[in-house]
């Protein structure tokens, strides 16, 4: 009689349970990797469970790294004029071409530029598209993101001056530059910061110059001063759309400087877009046309330097026309420039006093001095203005003495508040 055989299971060996173990193993990795893929997480977004609360990390912002690389523990400094030039002749305080400190190598002379007055676009600015990072919040199992927060604050609103319209703006060969736009809309009121103080009350102005050539005191000057100070900046700093786009959103209305001839000065110092008497309108209204296109957003523009340039009214004229055409203001601080501009019929105001810049305690006195003679200027004349250069001691002073102008009852006031009513007082 046949004996059936029992079938066994095979036996399998640990070589192969191993085999099948990493297969499974690959497997799950794999589906895990794909799973990640698919939910689009980036290198900004990091979740760390902490007891059930999910902390991400914020993406580095490039411009405090920016900010604080240009000035690793030392406070830069720029210097400006100490007095303004007379429009009579030759400034007795020297060469208007040296400003500054020499030591220190940090001064406000603009550097030299080619013939066509810029370098490679790239090397003047830069692409600030990536603000500050968010912190957003992703639920398990989920690809949406949670709207972002609002967090609340205990200091008033901010009004922000409008960014560039492009109907205010005119194409040219050196760059898009201010215009009148069709519907009558001009720079000089569209981008002015309103004035909403007591129209009755004694008005000051403030405009601190020489912004966008050093980053910490550029900075500074906009994150401390008051909204109503009007900031102007230099032609020829790098990153202009970023930091007057920093500036409108804090509140100030932003001014571009014109480099023009002074007395007794390098005329090089002033750089190739410098506007000159030896040179012809045209040859000026070309270096204009590539002044006005740096940056955009600007309700007018103000001289740096330029005594003897703003005294011959043949040379003046056709650029006051120029910024009277685009719809731009002008703020003149060497006194020279008022009766050419009221024949031109620009929208134009005087600096009633030049601040100096504080390097020592006796420059410090000498800028309180000066505040205390544009109080007395407004309560006589009912307006005045003061402008000064970017230095950190100066700002300071300017932002603790504005705080104490209210209970004295006077007003702070916007540059452009002052256009055609401001009078020259020495």
């Amino acid at each position: 009689m046949l004996r059936r055989r029992r079938l066994r299971r095979p036996v399998l060996s640990r070589l192969t349970w191993a085999w099948l173990g990493a297969c499974g193993v690959f497997v799950a990795l794999v589906a895990t990797f794909l799973q990640a893929a698919g939910s689009r997480d980036g290198a900004e977004r990091i979740a760390l469970p902490v007891d059930h609360i999910e902390i991400f990390a914020r993406a580095p912002d490039r411009d405090a790294t920016r900010i604080a690389a240009a000035s690793p523990g030392a406070e830069e400094r720029i210097s400006a004029p100490g007095l303004r030039e007379s429009a009579g002749g030759p400034d007795t305080t020297g060469d208007d071409s040296v400003v500054g400190d020499e030591e220190d190598g940090l001064t406000l002379i603009y550097p030299d530029t080619d013939d066509h007055f810029a370098e490679n676009e790239e090397d003047y600015a830069e692409e600030f598209d990536d603000g500050p990072g968010e912190v957003v919040i992703r639920l398990p199992g989920s690809n949406r993101h949670a709207t972002a927060a609002s967090a609340a604050s205990l200091t008033p609103s901010v009004r922000s001056i409008p960014d560039p319209d492009p109907a205010m703006l005119h194409a040219t060969a050196l760059g898009k530059t201010p215009r009148v736009a069709v519907d009558g809309r001009k720079a000089v009121h569209y981008y002015a910061r309103p004035f909403d103080g007591r129209r009755s009350a004694p008005k000051i102005a403030i405009i601190v110059g020489g912004l966008g050539l050093n980053a910490a005191v550029t900075e500074r000057a906009i994150d401390d001063l008051p909204p109503e100070v009007s900031l102007s900046f230099a032609p020829y700093a790098k990153n202009l759309e970023f930091w007057t786009k920093k500036a409108r959103d804090a509140g100030h209305e932003v001014m571009i400087e014109l480099p023009m001839e002074g007395y007794g000065g390098n005329v090089e110092a002033l750089g190739a877009a410098a506007l000159l008497s030896s040179r012809t309108p045209q040859e000026n209204l070309q270096r204009l046309d590539w002044l006005m296109a740096r940056f955009g957003g600007y309700f007018a523009a103000t001289n740096y330097l330029g005594a003897k340039f703003s005294a011959d009214a043949e040379a003046l004229a056709p650029v006051l026309a120029k910024l009277k055409e685009a719809g731009v203001g002008y703020v003149d601080d060497t006194g020279a420039a008022q009766r050419t501009g009221n024949s031109v019929g620009v929208s134009i105001a005087t600096v009633s006093r030049i601040i100096p810049a504080a390097a020592t305690e006796d420059d410090i006195r000498a800028v309180r001095r000066e505040l205390a003679a544009l109080e007395q200027i407004a309560e006589r004349d009912g307006a005045a203005i003061g402008k000064t250069y970017a230095y950190s001691a100066t700002i300071d002073e300017i932002a603790a003495w504005s705080r104490g102008l209210e209970q004295k009852g006077i007003a702070k006031a916007p540059a452009s508040a002052l256009l055609r009513t401001a009078a020259a007082s020495r």
